[in-house]
């Protein structure tokens, strides 16, 4: 049996469907039960529990020997920050996963998890990542770049700007790379991790076919929405106080101060990463985001004044 944490999520929700296609017994641990309407409509066996609370998961982690923990914040919010998500959440979790006699432990992270305290997300990840790797139970870390797919909060947040504003804003130097990863794949590389246990005791990163720098990344939006843009670079300093602004003021700003700093980091591996570990091609990102032409000129508005639509 396997428990999977974030069911709910971006990645999760795929890493629901892949393992329901493929026969496998799992049950899904709900932390908002409101929010659990997609999986009611798969039929998922579903529990309530909270990560921050061991002793809330001993129901969840009953017959269950592989866990899939997927549970991080990139946003803080409320109670919900880095360190207490992202580090003690996965603590908590291995914690209530050792007792209850887990053999398994398949984890997500970041491709930039590192020591780096002055970037307190990717620092946060790496923390998770050391809990995990100094727990008794085998492990498997899965980091991977930046995911695209219906609901992303990535390309979906530049088309919003795009499709909004006259002249487009590129942050910095525009010359960080990413290597965009469709997130169906990968969800694909976290059935092929649990299915190969060789994969055990590794930290392996995942990205797709090509690198393109964050200038790139908006051209290639302006072009799927079939928008002529004009473009001027912003220094991150300028644009840093009006990011904490909206962060006091929204509930869900465009931009956050940690994705400031992380726009001068690379979010990249090796381009056969996948195709070495997992036996497949990844796809391109050429003509796979048409579904940010979903997003109205309304969505573009309330998106860029840090309102998030349904």
């Amino acid at each position: 049996m396997i428990l999977v944490t974030g069911p709910t999520g971006y990645v999760g929700r795929r890493i629901v469907t892949a393992l329901a296609s493929r026969g496998y017994p799992f049950r899904c641990l709900i932390h908002t039960p409101s929010r659990s309407s997609f999986l009611q409509l798969q039929n998922v066996e579903t529990v309530e529990g909270d990560i921050m609370n061991p002793n809330s998961m001993v129901a969840a982690l009953r017959g269950v020997d592989t866990v899939i923990h997927l549970v991080a914040v990139i946003r803080k919010k409320g109670g919900s920050n880095f360190e207490r998500v992202n580090h003690l959440g996965t603590r908590n979790t291995l914690k209530a996963a050792k007792e209850a006699g887990v053999k398994r432990f398949l984890h997500a992270s970041t491709i930039g998890a590192a020591d780096y305290p002055s970037i307190s997300y990717l620092h946060s990840r790496w923390l998770g990542e050391q809990e995990v790797i100094n727990s008794d139970i085998p492990f498997t870390i899965l980091r991977f770049s930046l995911g695209f797919g219906e609901g992303d909060e990535f390309f979906n947040v530049l088309a919003a700007l795009v499709k909004a504003l006259p002249v487009v804003p590129v942050i910095g130097n525009g010359k960080a790379r990413f290597q965009p990863i469709a997130v169906e794949e990968v969800a694909e590389c976290f059935v092929r991790a649990y299915e190969d246990s060789s994969t055990i005791g590794k930290t392996i990163e995942i990205g797709g076919p090509e690198y393109l720098s964050y200038e790139e990344i908006i051209d290639l939006i302006s072009q799927t929405l079939n928008i002529r843009i004009a473009k001027v670079h912003v220094p991150v300093t300028l644009v840093r106080p009006l990011v904490k602004v909206m962060e006091v003021l929204t509930p869900h700003p465009p931009v956050t101060s940690e994705q400031l700093k992380m726009l001068k980091i690379d979010n990249i591996t090796k381009l056969d990463a996948v195709e070495k570990n997992f036996g497949f091609r990844p796809m391109t990102i050429q003509g796979k985001l048409d579904y940010i032409k979903k997003i109205s000129y309304l969505d573009a508005l309330k998106m860029n004044l840090g309102v998030m639509p349904t």
